[in-house]
């Protein structure tokens, strides 16, 4: 009888699914207990992958990083920097400025970074450094910045080689002795490397860096001066206007050249040359000034100064012309004169609506000086046939102009820093005033007007006070403005001790009424002055000065056309009190 074998039953065959769990899981728990044991092993430890400066601290505790590195720091602070430049040696002292960093703050956030207490971010960040790493700066200070700054000055004093620039010598021809360039310490470049060096990033420095210091004057300038000098050695420029010639030879070329720059001339002493020039040629505009006739029914209007047109000369134009001409090599250049026509024509004498007297302005200036009479009349004749086009601002100090001995002026007693004394022009301030009262009289608005520091008398001989306005070039201005739609004549007069300023133009049928001035907060005069003259015989007394109460004084001006406002203003005048100051001669 044959005897039959057994068969074996076989094992259950795996599913690749059910491999891949496995496989997975396997993974998952090494995985677990492998960053378990990171995380173990790092638990007092720096993350790996940081670094403070140039020093990789991760896998350190923090006491040990901050031992090594506060050692590291000492030893670059407890000595004397080495540096060479030019096979000479020099030292730097790093321990004076007192450097300091803030390495403990650093070691706490480096400790910090994967700790944030969040899972995810903490296994972020946790890989971000062992992938990429992270560094952190320490930021260096001083408690002395002042020493160290002092050291490296001296250095580069001590290694400071100046420049020297090319000069030109005049022979036949012109020489030239080449520029040099010097040598200085880039003190930017070694601060930069010292901090680098205390703030751990970098090793020492070993050679001072320096930076070449260029001649403001170099041999291609000087090459360049050279040929334009000698180009008109023997053809110098000529600038001409009509009859007159002035000649730019070489002299006078080597003056105006710019050895400081790639330009040919010095912009600045060409421009001064040409207006030392044009004082030869300007000549201002003049509009004609007028006269009326006031003997007839209707006022005419006669010409007393011709109208003259004005030149002057195109500097900007000029400057060109003669740049250009160094290098196209013309010599000769004819200037450049710009005129300029009156504004009105003395043709049109009686077409500017000169029709009627529109107000009058008076003073009187009994007991003046000789010279106090004598400016305010001076001062009268320079407005006296000024014409103000409709619209256009009249302003005292554009048409007078400069009040001094230059301009024709005496010295009279004027106000002056709070005092009263001699000076040039004493006296036009009555001018001013009389004017003032005019235009006041007149209606037309005022825009600039400043009342004196004191209450002078002469305005008050047949006025009250607060009508007076004073003037001071260039500062202090008298304006006002012509509204009228016609052209306004100023004519300005003076008979016995009285002075008139008349306004004449087109009467447009406007109303004027002044209140009289309020005066109050009136305030004594201080006890009066008695100052010694050595230039004033003895027993001599002298008056410079009058007592003055102080007030503060108002009126309203209401201008009226066709029933309707055109002004409603008021007046203010601060005057201060004033005392009589008499000198007493000790000659």
């Amino acid at each position: 009888m044959t005897k039959k074998s057994k068969s074996k039953t076989p094992l259950p065959r795996l599913s690749l699914a059910k491999k891949t769990l496995w496989l997975f899981s396997v993974a998952t728990v090494i995985l677990l207990f492998s960053y378990l044991a990171f995380l173990s092993y790092h638990k007092d430890k720096i993350f790996p992958g940081v670094k403070i400066s140039s020093f990789y601290i991760g896998g350190q505790t923090t006491n040990l990083a901050y031992q090594v590195l506060t050692k590291e720091f000492k030893d670059r602070t407890d000595t004397l920097l080495q540096l060479t430049a030019n096979e000479q040696k020099f030292e730097v002292d790093l321990i004076a400025p007192s450097a300091q960093i803030d390495l403990e703050a650093k070691i706490k956030l480096a400790y910090s970074i994967g700790r944030s207490g969040d899972v995810l971010k903490d296994l972020k960040d946790q890989l971000s450094l062992l992938i990429i790493g992270q560094g952190l700066e320490l930021e260096l200070t001083y408690q002395n910045a002042t020493n160290l700054s002092s050291q490296l000055e001296k250095i580069a004093t001590l290694i400071k080689t100046a420049p020297e620039d090319a000069v030109l010598v005049f022979e036949n021809p012109i020489i030239i002795q080449p520029s040099k360039q010097g040598l200085g310490l880039d003190t930017k470049t070694l601060n930069a490397q010292i901090e680098s060096y205390l703030s751990l990033k970098t090793l020492s420095p070993v050679n001072l860096p320096t930076t070449v210091l260029d001649p403001e004057f170099t041999t291609q300038s000087a090459q360049k001066s050279k040929d334009i000098l000698e180009s008109i050695r023997d053809k110098p420029i000529i600038l001409s206007y009509n009859d007159q010639k002035w000649e730019i030879n070489q002299p006078t070329l080597y003056s105006l050249l710019n050895f400081k720059s790639d330009n040919l001339l010095d912009q600045e002493r060409l421009e001064n040359y040409l207006k030392s020039i044009s004082l030869k040629i300007n000549r201002p505009m003049k509009n004609p000034r007028f006269q009326v006739n006031s003997s007839s029914y209707k006022p005419v209007v006669t010409e007393f100064q011709t109208a003259q047109v004005g030149q002057e000369l195109n500097i900007e134009q000029t400057k060109s012309l003669i740049n250009q001409s160094l290098i196209n090599k013309t010599r000769q250049i004819t200037l450049p004169v710009n005129t300029i026509p009156p504004s009105i024509e003395t043709a049109d004498t009686n077409n500017l609506g000169i029709e009627s007297l529109l107000a009058q302005g008076t003073s009187h200036f009994a007991g003046s000086i000789e010279n106090r009479i004598y400016n305010l009349k001076l001062a009268a004749s320079r407005i006296n046939g000024v014409l103000i086009a409709p619209n256009e601002v009249f302003s005292w100090n554009q048409t007078v102009g400069d009040i001094s001995a230059s301009t024709g002026y005496k010295q009279a007693y004027v106000i002056k820093s709070g005092r009263t004394v001699l000076d040039d022009g004493g006296g036009v301030c009555q001018t001013s005033t009389t004017l003032f009262r005019a235009v006041l009289n007149a209606g037309l608005p005022i825009l600039n007007r400043t009342a004196h520091a004191y209450r002078v008398g002469y305005y008050e001989q047949d006025s009250p006070p607060g009508i007076d306005a004073t003037i001071f070039y260039p500062t202090v201005d008298f304006k006002f403005k012509n509204d009228t739609g016609k052209h306004i004549l100023i004519q300005a007069r003076s008979s016995g001790y009285s002075l008139y300023v008349d306004l004449y133009g087109t009467f447009d049928g406007r109303s004027v009424e002044l209140t009289k001035p309020t005066v109050v907060n009136q305030t004594p005069p201080p006890p009066e002055l008695r100052q010694e003259d050595p230039s004033l015989p003895k027993g001599t007394i002298k008056q410079i000065d009058w007592a003055a109460w102080g007030a503060q004084v108002s009126f309203k001006r209401t201008v009226t056309k066709s029933g309707a406002k055109m002004i409603d203003e008021t007046f203010y005048s601060n005057y201060k009190p004033w005392q009589a100051v008499y000198l007493v001669g000790t000659q």
